[in-house]
């Protein structure tokens, strides 16, 4: 059994393109701003190996999986594909980001995703595992906006 999830959203973020398509192209960012990973690996030219750990209503569980940037169109378009296998069942899914300017320091992030989830956590039901979706989509957009308010802060320590 297995569930599809998809998720959109869209935010405004005080920096250049050219600044935010480093920030996503930066596995050190990427390992900080998407929930649950706990490790980060390069394996080849924008392919990583990463280490989930999620938690689901009730059920919780750990995935290692890989996550590939592609379809890249520098500095407005990539796709990252993650695929990834653990305690509760397999996901795998990818997410669609465009960079539009809005001005010199001001890039709206369009954000289009969706995925598949199988194996235990399939059974927790769709409209959780929708809300789930949303949440951690949200939980990103929040991590990348902190990480931008912080290297900001202290120029430092980007």
């Amino acid at each position: 059994e297995f569930r599809r999830v998809s998720s959109d959203l869209e935010q405004t973020l005080p920096v250049s393109q050219a600044t935010l398509w480093a920030l996503l192209n930066d596995p050190a960012v990427l390992a900080k701003t998407i929930p649950g990973c706990n490790t980060v690996r390069e394996v080849g030219p924008d392919r990583y190996e990463m280490g989930l750990k999620l938690q689901v209503a009730n059920v919780s569980g750990e995935y290692v999986g890989t996550v590939a940037i592609e379809e890249k169109r520098e500095p407005a378009h990539y796709i990252l594909s993650v695929e990834g296998q653990g305690s509760i069942g397999f996901m795998k899914g990818h997410a669609v980001f465009d960079l539009e300017v809005v001005s010199d320091a001001q890039t709206r992030l369009l954000y289009t995703g969706s995925g598949e989830v199988g194996g235990v956590v399939a059974g927790v039901g769709q409209r959780v595992l929708s809300g789930v979706a949303k949440f951690l989509v949200g939980r990103f957009f929040k991590a990348l906006e902190k990480h931008i308010a912080e290297t900001q802060a202290n120029p430092a320590s980007k």
